[in-house]
């Protein structure tokens, strides 16, 4: 399949792709606001969006923090059970790092409930 019209068909999300093909990278623990604002202050992050229907949505490495500030934080749950009444437009976001071999950067993984 071209993956530049592959979509997400279920969350969790199995693997991860970009226009290129698939990523070699690896699920990791699950985030909450907190962390990802130290990984924020840390080092660069890639922030890609998950929503079923809807290809995964790369953030570009520059425009992470307004991203960051202007529509995920406000969204990102680090709660089991989510109640989706509490966030705006009745969106939540599950976070989680993501690493791929050989690349220093990490992914954020965010997962859209809905």
């Amino acid at each position: 399949m071209d993956p530049r019209k592959r979509i997400v068909t279920q969350i969790p999300v199995q693997r991860l792709w970009t226009n290129d093909g698939e990523l070699p990278a690896a699920r990791g623990r699950r985030l909450g606001r907190e962390a990802i604002r130290v990984l924020l202050h840390d080092r660069p992050v890639r922030f890609v969006v998950a929503n079923v229907g809807d290809p995964l949505r790369w953030i570009p490495v520059a425009d992470r923090f307004v991203f960051w500030k202007s529509e995920a934080t406000v969204h990102v749950t680090g709660a089991e059970r989510i109640d989706l009444d509490s966030f705006p437009r009745g969106l939540a976001y599950v976070a989680s790092e993501w690493t791929a071999p050989g690349d220093d950067v990490p992914i954020v993984l965010l997962e859209a409930r809905h």
